[in-house]
């Protein structure tokens, strides 16, 4: 694969990872309860989208003075194998937020933000580790990047 396409790449995952971080924001100002920690979560997608379109655009401006590329083969392959790593946990992350999305939309809709029930409640520390596991893997490949 060559530095066009991996930069293409980049940015398309980067906008992709912007708008799941607004949806996430957006969710979190509707809950009471665990909205810091969606937030939180929100903001490392931002910053790991950003890195990821930072690194897009200088790989296009460099792809595209013509001169030889500072960009080895290894080291196109390491930040395809991070994109793809990425783009896994932000389809993660978003198939959770619309989870909770559609939840929030069959509740019954009170004034202010929502807050979750008791069983709503008991089932918030079985889904933190898987959270927070996605978390550490989106630092990680933010890190190789």
């Amino acid at each position: 694969m060559d530095g066009v396409s991996i930069a293409a790449s980049l940015l398309g995952l980067g906008t992709v990872g912007c708008q799941i971080a607004i949806k996430l924001y957006t969710l979190a100002s509707q809950i009471s309860t665990a909205s810091q920690r969606i937030s939180s979560v929100s903001n490392d997608i931002s910053l790991t989208a950003g890195v990821l379109k930072e690194l897009g655009e200088f790989m296009t401006q460099e792809t595209a003075t013509g001169s030889e590329s500072i960009f080895s083969q290894t080291c196109l392959e390491t930040t395809k194998t991070s994109a793809a790593i990425c783009e896994t946990i932000f389809n993660e992350i978003e198939q959770a937020a619309k989870e909770a999305s559609v939840q929030l939309r069959t509740r019954d809709r009170i004034i202010g933000k929502i807050k979750l029930s008791k069983s709503e409640k008991a089932k918030w520390p079985f889904l933190q580790p898987s959270i927070d596991s996605l978390r550490i893997d989106l630092r990680e490949a933010k890190g190789t990047l």
